[in-house]
C-alpha cells in the first residue's frame, strides 16, 4: 500500500548562486560528508546538489503531507546501491519512517540542462 508520494523540481541555477554565496556553510547544514563528496567529485556539482536538494524535498512531502517541523536535512541522505538512488533516513527522520510502518522507499531522479527533478513514493 502507498503510504505518501512526494515530488519536487529545483531550478538548478538557484542552487548554484545559494552554493556561491553560502558555500561550505549551506552545504554542510543540508547534504551529509557523504553526498558533499559525491556531488565534488562529478563534472557539474551544482546539478548533482540540485538533484539530491530536490529528493529530500520530495521524501519530506511524502513523508510529512500536513508540514515538518524540526527536521533536519541531514537526516535524510540520497546515496546509490547498485547504480540506483536510495534514501538513508536518521534520527527522528528514521523514527518517523518507523511510527508510519514504511517498508520501502522508492526514489527517482532525474535533471537536465537548468532543471532537476525527484520523485519520492513511500511504500506500508
Amino acid at each position: 500500500m502507498i503510504v505518501g508520494i512526494g515530488i519536487d523540481i529545483v531550478d538548478v541555477r538557484r542552487i548554484e548562486a545559494i552554493i556561491f554565496r553560502w558555500q561550505e556553510r549551506f552545504l554542510r547544514r543540508i547534504f551529509t560528508d557523504k553526498e558533499i563528496r559525491h556531488c565534488n567529485n562529478k563534472k557539474n556539482p551544482a546539478q548533482r546538489f540540485a538533484t539530491r536538494f530536490a529528493a529530500k524535498e520530495a521524501f519530506i512531502k511524502a513523508l510529512y503531507p500536513k508540514g515538518t517541523e524540526g527536521i533536519c536535512f541531514r537526516d535524510i541522505e540520497v546515496d546509490q546501491k547498485d547504480n540506483r538512488p536510495v534514501i538513508n533516513t536518521y534520527n527522528k527522520v528514521t523514527a518517523h519512517v518507523e511510527a508510519q510502518q514504511v517498508s520501502k522507499i522508492f526514489v527517482m531522479l532525474s535533471h537536465d540542462g537548468n532543471y532537476s527533478v525527484a520523485q519520492v513514493i513511500l511504500e506500508g
